[in-house]
């Protein structure tokens, strides 16, 4: 008798798209230019919204790199999945750029091309998309690097590493978020709660309280450099959270994932669909050609800064971007991803091959 297929659990599926909302909801305070409008000196309501409102871009993509780790460490790396990461951030680079070029809104100069088409190679260590695709091709390296080292010696791996981008970053003002370096740091915590999860880490009252915490301690940080600059200075009201090396971003994506990997919610079909399109809602939104578009010219965001239902026009914002996102993330991989790779299949199977 077969055994049936064992579905798969939605609860880090749901964690993405909670993720990516909360990227969104950063990249709606620190791409739309309403930072621009503070008033340090008049604080208002409106201000301190926006400002616990974006506070969680960079915990996002430590939280995005802390579950590939914990999934990853355990996986074995094939040029299938590579070529269907680089595709994907391909695609929409040149189909965007290629959108506004015919639009008549970006030149087409041969700068613009040449970043374009090479556009990992330009943007490696500095934006999400492009390191990925480096931390994906050290996989089978880093994995190997694991199954050397027990549990103690792992551990300490951390430690140093913490100490050289976190601590070092943090206290010394250092900017480690787009090194490679950081994101095999943070891969290696993920593998390390994989592979040596402790009965706390797999408590949900526990990690539940260590995410409330780590919340807590994120909002105060906020909330104490914007109305106490005597004692701060006129630092950047994230900058215990402005880099993902920063201290304060790493604690609370890993407190926020042990929580999330704890909940129990079974299998959930349209959470598991939707979660799929994640990448893609990044790829799409953050787009250097659709920056302005988006946030000036279509929402506007610096106009609603004195307005009553600004909250509301961030929600409906950010929720609105997310879900157009999804659908046409949803229709690449419907109509371009799945019979390419059908083909390609059938064609060249041994790009299933592990390494």
């Amino acid at each position: 008798m077969p055994t049936a297929t064992k579905q798969r659990e939605s609860n880090i599926e749901l964690f993405r798209i909670f993720l990516m909302l909360m990227i969104i909801a950063h990249h709606y305070v620190v791409n739309s230019g309403i930072e621009g409008l503070y008033d340090f000196n008049r604080v208002s309501g409106n201000q301190v919204f926006l400002e616990l409102w974006g506070w969680g871009g960079k915990v996002g993509v430590n939280c995005f790199l802390l579950v590939t780790g914990y999934f990853m460490c355990q996986k074995d790396f094939t040029w299938r999945k590579f070529l269907k990461l680089y595709l994907e951030v391909k695609f929409y680079k040149l189909a965007i750029a290629l959108i506004f070029v015919l639009a008549g809104r970006q030149a087409l100069t041969a700068g613009y091309c040449f970043n374009t088409v090479f556009s990992v190679a330009v943007l490696m260590g500095t934006t999400f998309s492009a390191t990925f695709i480096a931390l994906f091709l050290l996989v089978p390296f880093i994995n190997r690097l694991i199954r050397a080292l027990d549990g103690r010696s792992h551990a300490w791996l951390i430690v140093a590493l913490l100490a050289f981008y976190a601590l070092i970053g943090t206290f010394f003002n250092r900017h480690f978020s787009g090194d490679i370096g950081w994101f095999v740091a943070v891969y290696l915590i993920g593998a390390y709660i994989r592979l040596y999860s402790t009965p706390r880490m797999d408590s949900l009252r526990h990690t539940a309280s260590w995410a409330a915490l780590a919340l807590i301690l994120s909002f105060g940080s906020v909330m104490l450099i914007t109305l106490c600059p005597q004692l701060t200075g006129r630092m950047n009201v994230y900058y215990f959270l402005s880099d993902s090396n920063r201290i304060m971003a790493i604690v609370s994506a890993v407190a926020l994932f042990l929580m999330f990997k704890n909940i129990n919610m079974g299998h959930n079909r349209v959470v598991n669909l939707a979660a799929t399109a994640t990448f893609g809602v990044l790829l799409i939104h953050t787009h250097s050609d659709l920056r302005t578009w988006l946030w000036d010219d279509v929402l506007a965001v610096k106009a609603q800064f004195t307005s009553n239902l600004l909250w509301l026009h961030a929600i409906a914002s950010c929720v609105g971007i997310y879900l157009v996102c999804v659908v046409i993330d949803l229709l690449r991989q419907r109509f371009l991803e799945q019979p390419l790779f059908n083909w390609l299949d059938t064609r060249f199977p041994s790009l299933n091959n592990p390494h």
